[in-house]
């Protein structure tokens, strides 16, 4: 900046100041002048670089709180899926329930039980098959085969009314394999002795065993789990008064007798009441009607784990995208960050050409 020449009273001009200073506007020298504005840009800078820090530290905290938010998300989310599955499962079971006892009331068209009793038969073939390869390719012996049907029996029913008492009997001692005591409010109200079978022939003697355990029990109703049944039948027959039942059949039937002996109980009946109940009920389980709805029962019961795969594989679809839209979304914050980086650890092209 150039400076002003003055003539006072005749001597030789004096040189002043022209250069302001920025803070209170006071004229200085040059040197003062560039003194001060050096001293300002390093002020300047010092916040430069603290406001970066500032700002790193504030970027770093907000992408660990999105970080944490998403993985709270991701949880809560899982949390409801599980929720709604397990409405939905207790849904479709109601629905289950609500469509047998309709199918009671329903009759069906005689070509549809014709279809389905051929199907059946093709069906039981076909098991009775795989079942003697297997028994081939394990080389396990009748009684081998029979103790673990036995058990998954025994388990089955444990899980399947927990508040009754269910007990084995010891190998070696006479009885039947199960005895099934049915409680109601901490009241015994009756008492099913089960046997199982697995073998590829039927004897007769099957039945009069457990015609006599069932005496000696003092039990309500024998069934006979088994897979071989007397010529002519299947899936379900009465033997003897003994219920004779594939043993996929044993836990439903159980639940039918359990129901049917707490109303006994509860109503107080007689010993010719109760005949009278127990013939009828044997009439309609052995009935070419409640089989075939207990048929269809079955089908429901396989299309129904047939949607749970389905909606299995449906969510496994959903969570492989959202891990997909995750990483996108944890990458593009990683490019933000850098780019913030860049510009304030970067050199400024104004403090370059300053500094020349």
């Amino acid at each position: 900046m150039m400076k002003q020449e003055v003539k006072h009273n005749g001597h030789e001009p004096t040189a002043f100041p022209s250069d302001r200073c920025p803070w209170c506007n006071s004229a200085v020298t040059h040197e003062r002048f560039a003194e001060i504005e050096t001293k300002i840009r390093q002020q300047e800078q010092s916040k430069l670089a603290e406001s970066a820090k500032q700002l790193r530290t504030q970027l770093d905290a907000q992408h660990a709180a999105e970080l944490t938010r998403q993985r709270k998300l991701s949880e809560q989310q899982m949390d409801t899926l599980l929720k709604a599955k397990l409405k939905e499962l207790d849904t479709e079971r109601e629905k289950v329930y609500a469509d047998q006892r309709a199918a009671i009331q329903k009759d069906r068209d005689d070509s549809i039980l014709k279809a389905q009793a051929e199907f059946n038969r093709e069906r039981e073939g076909i098991t009775t098959k795989m079942k003697e390869m297997e028994r081939q390719l394990q080389k396990k012996t009748s009684q081998d085969l029979g103790e673990v049907a036995e058990i998954d029996l025994f388990e089955a029913l444990r899980q399947a009314f927990p508040d009754d008492r269910i007990s084995r009997v010891p190998k070696g001692r006479n009885g039947a394999d199960i005895h099934y005591e049915v409680i109601h409010r901490g009241q015994p109200c009756g008492k099913v002795v089960i046997d199982s079978k697995n073998t590829k022939g039927w004897q007769n003697a099957f039945v009069t065993k457990l015609c006599q355990d069932r005496s000696e029990a003092g039990a309500d109703h024998a069934i006979l789990s088994t897979t071989a049944f007397p010529r002519g039948q299947k899936e379900l027959c009465i033997e003897s008064e003994v219920i004779v039942v594939s043993p996929g059949r044993v836990t439903h039937l159980v639940a039918l007798l359990r129901r049917t002996l707490i109303t006994i109980h509860l109503r107080g009946l007689s010993l010719n009441e109760r005949a009278t109940k127990m013939s009828k009920l044997y009439a309609l389980i052995t009935s070419e009607k409640y089989a075939q709805q207990f048929r269809e029962l079955e089908k429901l019961t396989t299309d129904v784990a047939d949607l749970d795969t389905q909606e299995k594989r449906s969510h496994e679809t959903v969570w492989k995208k959202r891990g997909s839209l995750t990483t996108r979304i944890a990458d593009a914050l990683r490019d933000i960050d850098s780019e913030v980086a860049d510009v304030i650890e970067g050199e400024d092209q104004t403090e370059l050409s300053l500094a020349s």
